[in-house]
């Protein structure tokens, strides 16, 4: 198992989890090695591009030596809370939020620095994460194949990925997410999981401010006002598979040339917002 893998096994939430209860996660991490099936593996390498196709291989195999462990050790101490669990109710929502692509800049086209966010209609674009892939040197995933968009509202000047990283999406439900911090949205990615696979929540604490409450994950992460009406709405798209083409279709082939997400504020809210926060600014960072 190369170093990459290895990265992915000790980077996984669950292994996180282990570690946040003070578990020694060695002795589950030598039998997750020990269970890793290469010639399985390897369906999901697209030699042509350099690149591995999005696949929950590493996940599941986590997740089941994990459970299989806590299950024989620590049955009888460990309650499954927080990072610990699967949120259902974010994959559920994320799933029904997938919408064709916008009509954004692509990343490629894009500046960074400071600017108006984009307007759509009747809403503004407070943050987006996207990222596109041209294969401009055939045969190898470098750097100049890539370009990643990470653009969103800061509370004051400053040069800094807009992004933050807020893992722990079940505190959404809660309506605490980002709580106490601020960000006024916060960002989870999730590579190769069989959860959402990136996330954009607003800050709890200003959701209560503007007045807004979740709507039910059946109809997608958004919030809705006193009326009823779906304000703030998260969507995400995926688009312009490698597997189109006729040498490339199979497990290895499921690699989108965009893929991204976004999250959108209704004119009169985002003027709502600029009350809020007098120094309102918008950063596009690109990595």
């Amino acid at each position: 198992m190369n170093r990459n893998l290895i990265n992915l096994i000790n980077k996984s939430k669950f292994i996180s989890y282990l570690d946040a209860l003070g578990i020694d996660s060695n002795e589950v991490k030598d039998a997750i090695i020990q269970g890793f099936n290469e010639g399985e593996f390897e369906h999901f390498v697209n030699s042509s591009n350099g690149m591995l196709s999005p696949n929950t291989y590493i996940y599941d195999l986590v997740f089941k030596y994990v459970n299989e462990f806590l299950y024989q050790q620590y049955r009888e101490l460990v309650i499954f809370e927080g990072e610990g669990k699967i949120d259902v109710r974010t994959m559920i929502a994320t799933s029904n939020s997938l919408v064709s692509r916008p009509d954004l800049l692509k990343p490629f086209d894009k500046s960074p620095g400071f600017s108006a966010p984009d307007e759509l209609n009747d809403f503004v674009v407070i943050a987006r994460f996207e990222r596109q892939f041209e294969a401009r040197d055939y045969g190898s995933n470098t750097k100049g194949n890539r370009a990643v968009i990470c653009e969103g509202c800061l509370p004051m000047k400053i040069k800094i990925n807009p992004l933050k990283s807020f893992p722990c999406t079940h505190d959404i439900w809660k309506n605490e997410y980002c709580y106490g911090t601020p960000a006024i949205q916060g960002f989870c990615i999730n590579e190769n999981s069989l959860e959402a696979a990136q996330v954009i929540w607003m800050n709890g604490k200003l959701l209560s401010l503007l007045g807004l409450s979740l709507d039910h994950y059946d109809n997608g992460l958004r919030a809705l006002n006193e009326n009823g009406e779906a304000v703030l709405i998260y969507r995400c798209w995926r688009e312009r598979l490698i597997g189109k083409g006729a040498y490339f279709v199979g497990l290895n082939s499921n690699i989108s040339r965009l893929e991204g997400c976004d999250l959108i504020l209704r004119k009169d809210f985002y003027e709502k917002l600029k009350a809020i926060i007098p120094n309102l600014t918008f950063y596009t960072e690109i990595l």
